[in-house]
C-alpha cells in the first residue's frame, strides 16, 4: 500500500491578526485520506488556524506549503477553488448584509425583493442544476428554499451554509462547529453526509468542542491550546489517553474558573402576581410564508420554561414578538409583564426588564468595544454603549466577569475574542441587570466542556433565586439547566401539547388553541 503523500504541511508559521501575532511556530501537516479534527478550550486558536489554511490570515513567517497545486494549477489562490468552509462567521456575513439589503429594498419603495435560499445556492460557481437538486434534496432543503432570508432560524441558516458548501464540490471542507443551531434530526443526518463525502475521498478538517459529534470517519485530532499543539495524531489514541488520565485525576471543575455565588438579584419591591407573558391565539406571517399559527401560552412568575422544536418551528420568531423586535406583536393579542402590547407602554419599558442572548446579539455586534463595554451595554439594551454606566453598574459588570472567568478578557476587543469567549460576554451582558425575565436562545453553542458545565450551573442558580425567570432554548435535551420547570414545544408553528418531564418538576400548563 503506497504511504500516502502531504497535502498541507504548516511548516513553523506565524500569523498577524490586526496587532497580534498568533499561532506562533506552529507546525502542522496533512496527508492525503486523512480527516481531521481540531480540538481545544475557547480561545486555543482553532478558527485562526483554519483561517491561515484558508489563506484568510497573513502569514509573517514560516510557510504554508500547499502541495495540492500540482494537481489544481498555479494561480494566485489556487485554494480559493480547492476548499469550501462552513462557519458562523459566514452567517453573520450573511445575514447583515441581508439586513442592509432589506433596509435599501424598503427606502426604494420595494420591499418584496427579498433574498432566498434559492438564488444564493443558484449563483454558486459552477454548480450544475442536476447537483443542485441532488444536494437540496439530500440535505431536505426544499421547504425553505422560497423563503426569504429574514425569516430563517439560525438552525436554518446553518443549513443553508452547509448545502452552499457542498454544492461547490470541494476537495477540502472546513467545518467550524457545524452542528450550532441544528436540531438532533439535522445533526444525525449531516453526521452521515459528512461519513458519505470521507467515502467519496473529500477530505475534511471539523472543529467542535463535543467527542459524541464526531463522525467514524475522522481519523486524527490536532489538540491546541492558547495557539500550541499540545498533541497530534490518531484521533482514539487522544481520547484513550484523555480517558486514562481523567481515571487518575478528577476532571478539571468549573468551579475553579466559575464562581457559584451569584451578585445579589433585587427588582425592588415584591413580584407582580400578573403573568410575564400572555398570549392569545398568535399568529405570524410573511407574505404566503405562515410562521406562527394559533399559539396560547402564559408564563407566571416563578416558572422556567424551556422552548423546544425543530429548526424552522418558529422559536426565534416567538421570542422576537417578546423582546419587540417584531412589530407584528402589536397585531396580535400580548400581554408582557401585565400590560396589553400596544397600550402604550414604550419598548424601552418593557426591555428594561428582559435580559436577552441569541445569536441575532452576536451577529450584531460589530463594533469597536471592549468586552466590558458590551457587558455594561446591557444596562440599556442597546447595541453599543451610549450612556455613562454608574459607580454602581460598573461594579455589577466587574462582578459578574470575575463569576464567570472573564475578567482578564474585559478590556480586550469583543470583535477579537473566539466565538466561544464572545459567548460568554454576552450571556453576562444579558444577565448583569438582573432581569424579571432572562432570554437565551441556544447559550451553550461554541463553547467548550468546562464552560459549558459552568453556564449550566449559574443558570441553575439564577433560575432558582425565585426573582429571575428563565426562558430556555435548545436542540440538546442534556443542557437544559435542572430548575427549568415547564416546556413550550413548538412544531411548524404550532403548540405541541405533550407534557414536560424534568427531575424536580412535572407539569404541563401549555394550552392549546
Amino acid at each position: 500500500m503506497p504511504h500516502p503523500e502531504p497535502l498541507i504541511t504548516l511548516d513553523n508559521i506565524t500569523v498577524r491578526v490586526g496587532g497580534q501575532w498568533l499561532l506562533q511556530g506552529l507546525s502542522w501537516q496533512i496527508k492525503s485520506n486523512e480527516n481531521w479534527i481540531v480540538w481545544g478550550p475557547n480561545g486555543a486558536g482553532k478558527t485562526t488556524l483554519v483561517k491561515a489554511i484558508l489563506g484568510q490570515l497573513a502569514v509573517v513567517r514560516g510557510r504554508i506549503h500547499r502541495h495540492y497545486t500540482k494537481t489544481v494549477g498555479h494561480g494566485p489562490h489556487p485554494h480559493a477553488r480547492y476548499m469550501a468552509s462552513i462557519s458562523s462567521e459566514q452567517q453573520a456575513h450573511l445575514c447583515l448584509r441581508e439586513a442592509l439589503l432589506d433596509e435599501m429594498a424598503h427606502f426604494s419603495g420595494k420591499p418584496d425583493l427579498a433574498t432566498t435560499p434559492g438564488k444564493i445556492l443558484s449563483a454558486v460557481a459552477g454548480s450544475s442544476r442536476d447537483h443542485l437538486h441532488r444536494v437540496i434534496r439530500q440535505l431536505g432543503l426544499g421547504p425553505i428554499i422560497a423563503k426569504p432570508l429574514k425569516v430563517l432560524s439560525a438552525g436554518e441558516m446553518r443549513k443553508l451554509l452547509i448545502c452552499r458548501a457542498l454544492i461547490a464540490k470541494p476537495r477540502l471542507l472546513i467545518l467550524d462547529e457545524p452542528y450550532n443551531a441544528l436540531d438532533t434530526e439535522f445533526r444525525d443526518r449531516l453526521s452521515e453526509i459528512l461519513n458519505q463525502l470521507a467515502a467519496d475521498g473529500i477530505q475534511m478538517i471539523l472543529i467542535t468542542h463535543r467527542p459524541k459529534e464526531i463522525p467514524a470517519a475522522f481519523t486524527h485530532l490536532l489538540h491546541l491550546d492558547r495557539g500550541e499543539v499540545k498533541w497530534q495524531g490518531p484521533v482514539q489514541n487522544f481520547f484513550k489517553k484523555k480517558a486514562e488520565k481523567n481515571s487518575e485525576a478528577p476532571l478539571e471543575d468549573p468551579a475553579t474558573v466559575w464562581e457559584t455565588r451569584l451578585p445579589a438579584i433585587t427588582h425592588g419591591g415584591t413580584q407582580e402576581s400578573a403573568p410575564l407573558i400572555q398570549m392569545r391565539n398568535i399568529s405570524v406571517t410573511y407574505g404566503p410564508h405562515k410562521v406562527l399559527s394559533r399559539v396560547y401560552w402564559t408564563v407566571r412568575s416563578g416558572e422556567n420554561w424551556a422552548l423546544i422544536g425543530p429548526n424552522g418551528a418558529g422559536k426565534s420568531t416567538l421570542l422576537r414578538l417578546i423582546i419587540g423586535d417584531n412589530l407584528q406583536g402589536y397585531a396580535n393579542d400580548l400581554m408582557l409583564f401585565g400590560r396589553r402590547k400596544g397600550s402604550g407602554e414604550s419598548i424601552w419599558e418593557i426591555k428594561q426588564q428582559i435580559g436577552y442572548m441569541s445569536d441575532d446579539i452576536q451577529l450584531r455586534y460589530q463594533k469597536k468595544m471592549s468586552s466590558f463595554d458590551v457587558v455594561c451595554s446591557g444596562f440599556f439594551d442597546s447595541i453599543g454603549l451610549y450612556r455613562h454606566c454608574s459607580r454602581e453598574q460598573k461594579q455589577a459588570a466587574r462582578m459578574w466577569l470575575s463569576k464567570t472567568g472573564m475578567e482578564a478578557l474585559s478590556q480586550q476587543l469583543f470583535s477579537k475574542l473566539s466565538f466561544g469567549q464572545q459567548r460568554l460576554v454576552l450571556i453576562v451582558r444579558a444577565a448583569v441587570k438582573s432581569p424579571r425575565l432572562l432570554i437565551l436562545d441556544e447559550p451553550c453553542n461554541g463553547l467548550d466542556p468546562v464552560n459549558r458545565k459552568g453556564v449550566l450551573e449559574i443558570l441553575d442558580l439564577i433560575g432558582r433565586s425565585g426573582t429571575t425567570n428563565l426562558l430556555y432554548v435548545s436542540h440538546r435535551p442534556e443542557e437544559i439547566p435542572n430548575c427549568i420547570t415547564h416546556r413550550l414545544h413548538i412544531a411548524a408553528g404550532r403548540v405541541v401539547g405533550e407534557p414536560y418531564s424534568c427531575r424536580k418538576k412535572i407539569e404541563t400548563l401549555v394550552n392549546i388553541g
